[in-house]
């Protein structure tokens, strides 16, 4: 009798997954309502993550893993659409004050590629996931080379948060991956402030009357930033063409009030492969020393046509912290000093000096203004710099790993001073090659590495485990570590079996084509891969999770865009395990 109820209740739970998996696959739009665990119980409940992917597995399959099940599906076979893996783009979305992200996003596609423009599934059902991220790829009748470049743009609308307008350019297959700000403009993060206004421009791109826009300082804090367009200003795009129609201008300002500016500046405050100005030769990699401000320009119209140039150039102003130091004369800014100003391409990702502005007092309000011109719509950032190193110095790992997917802590020490520079993760395999970069010019930096990782915390010594000798900036002759004392930390090893009656072999084309999985700590929602599995890859091992440690799961078949399956708090108990299916459905 407990053998037919537990049938009965799987044979249940299969009908109705697998009528919410028929509705999914002619709606991929739709949110899964299903985020609950489904277990396949053969006479005990499992509590380990081979549950969890025998659970997956059965979802994705419908069928029972344990021999002594009954499959209720015998015969039946439900397709799954494979993912498109070339030509992905991968948008994904944060709010840099740290506001929930919206809900409630329209999301568009515009550009000269939009109507093969789809999503991993091959539909035009845009949706942006529970995680804040956008997947969307080339049509795979689309063809992406560098000759034949496939362009096309994002567009994000939700209300009260300023409308994302991020363009992107195919040449290859190659995967991008692009972390996109919302801005809210109601709560923007502490030292940021944004604004738009519209306006019109003619067919071939004339502005019909001035076109500005001011931002409104949050609480006590008195900057604004302005930006100009003169009547007559002609607009048009990086390719020339003329952009007119209604107009949508945005300005963001970020101001130096506080320590967190140049985290909302392009690069961090790193500025890479600067182009010099007016034919000077390049000015390399710089870092800000002291950042005064920074202004982005933004202009469209109503088919999300992004202007490039603006000719004659527009007029803006910036609001200055009084207290800004000025490095070159050694003392606090003046009226009349000039201030370095740098633009950044995002859709070339190009940094380019720029004509300095000068600084100015404010006749009606006796405030220093940073007053410049724009030629492009782009970031303007304006602060003092020094030339860095692009690389070095880079220190080579001698140790007993091999293949283990986890990086451990490293410290970067001056050698003079003794103090740390910098601190982070990094793989430590025998030979791996452990690069710096971004550093001031003739100094000595030592590397340490400590048996502490970013999966799980300490190993079995948790100390320091090997110190480097020093190693020169600018320099990339390796330095040896040896950290031969180093445990190989234990494995997780986990293979997926598939068992044929007599006569009869697996047809592998029937399987899920990628099956890609991420883990957490418990109830934390900090999602990192751990396995993906292919259709002719079925064996795979993981150093990322502890034997004894309970862990939430979840699952994808469609590149993770969707993340239909998830386990939570599952305990790992045991270093391996094979998992035997019976798949007679997907033999021949």
């Amino acid at each position: 009798m407990k053998e037919r109820k537990e049938r009965t209740s799987v044979a249940t739970t299969v009908e109705r997954v697998r009528q919410r998996m028929l509705n999914e696959q002619e709606s991929v739009h739709s949110p899964y309502p299903w985020q609950h665990s489904f277990n396949v119980r053969c006479g005990t409940r499992s509590t380990s993550v081979a549950a969890f992917v025998r659970s997956f597995f059965y979802l994705l399959m419908f069928m029972v893993f344990a021999e002594a099940c009954h499959n209720p599906l015998d015969g039946l076979t439900i397709g799954l659409k494979d993912p498109i893996q070339e030509g992905v783009v991968e948008c994904r979305f944060y709010d840099p004050a740290g506001n929930p992200l919206p809900t409630d996003n329209l999301v568009q596609i515009a550009g000269p590629a939009a109507p093969r423009v789809v999503t991993t599934l091959n539909t035009t059902k845009y949706k942006i996931n529970s995680d804040g991220n956008l997947l969307v790829a080339a049509s795979p009748t689309a063809t992406l080379s560098s000759q034949n470049p496939f362009q096309f743009t994002v567009v994000v609308d939700a209300p009260d948060y300023l409308t994302v307008v991020q363009p992107f350019v195919l040449t290859s297959g190659t995967r991008q991956i692009r972390a996109i700000r919302r801005i809210n403009l109601l709560k923007p993060p502490r030292t940021l402030n944004a604004a738009r206004t519209t306006g019109s421009a003619s067919t071939d791109g004339v502005v019909a009357s001035s076109l500005g826009v001011t931002t409104t300082p949050q609480n006590n804090d008195a900057d604004k930033a302005t930006i100009a367009l003169q009547p007559g200003t002609k607009l048009a795009d990086r390719d020339g063409s003329a952009v007119g129609g209604d107009l949508t201008l945005v300005v963001i300002h970020t101001n130096a009030r506080n320590d967190e500016a140049t985290s909302y500046i392009p690069g961090g405050g790193i500025m890479t492969a600067v182009a010099g100005r007016a034919g000077s030769p390049s000015l390399g990699t710089v870092r800000l020393l002291s950042v005064a401000g920074s202004v982005t320009v933004q202009l469209y119209n109503e088919r999300y046509a992004l202007a490039r140039s603006l000719s004659p150039a527009a007029q803006w102003t910036m609001d200055l912290n009084p207290l800004a130091y000025n490095v070159g004369a050694g003392r606090g800014i003046q009226a009349g000093d000039s201030i370095p100003l740098f633009s950044y391409d995002e859709f070339t990702n190009r940094w380019q000096e720029e004509k300095p502005g000068i600084v100015r007092k404010n006749p009606q309000t006796g405030r220093l203004q940073y007053q410049a011109q724009a030629a492009n719509a782009a970031a303007y950032v304006i602060g003092w710099t020094e030339s860095i190193c692009d690389a070095g110095p880079i220190f080579k790992v001698s140790s007993k790993l091999a293949g283990v997917d986890i990086n451990y802590l490293c410290k970067l020490i001056d050698v003079a001073t003794g103090t740390q520079v910098a601190s982070f993760y990094a793989n430590v395999n025998d030979g791996s090659l452990i690069r710096i970069g971004n550093q001031s010019k003739n100094r000595k930096l030592k590397l340490q590495v400590y048996d502490e990782t970013d999966a799980w915390g300490k190993g079995t010594k948790g100390g320091l485990i090997g110190e480097s000798g020093p190693g020169l900036t600018c320099d990339q002759t390796p330095v040896a570590i040896n950290l031969v004392t180093l445990p190989v930390p234990p494995v997780m090893k986990l293979e997926f079996s598939f068992s044929c009656p007599g006569g009869t072999t697996l047809d592998e084309s029937l399987l899920p084509a990628q099956i890609r999985t991420q883990y957490s700590e418990v109830g934390q929602d900090k999602w990192r891969d751990l396995i993906t599995a292919t259709r002719t890859v079925r064996k795979a091992a993981s150093y990322k999770l502890k034997v004894g440690r309970s862990y939430d799961f979840r699952a994808s078949t469609d590149g993770g865009a969707t993340w239909p399956l998830r386990q939570n708090n599952y305990l790992v108990d045991k270093p391996e395990w094979t998992l035997k299916i019976r798949a007679e459905m997907y033999c021949k």
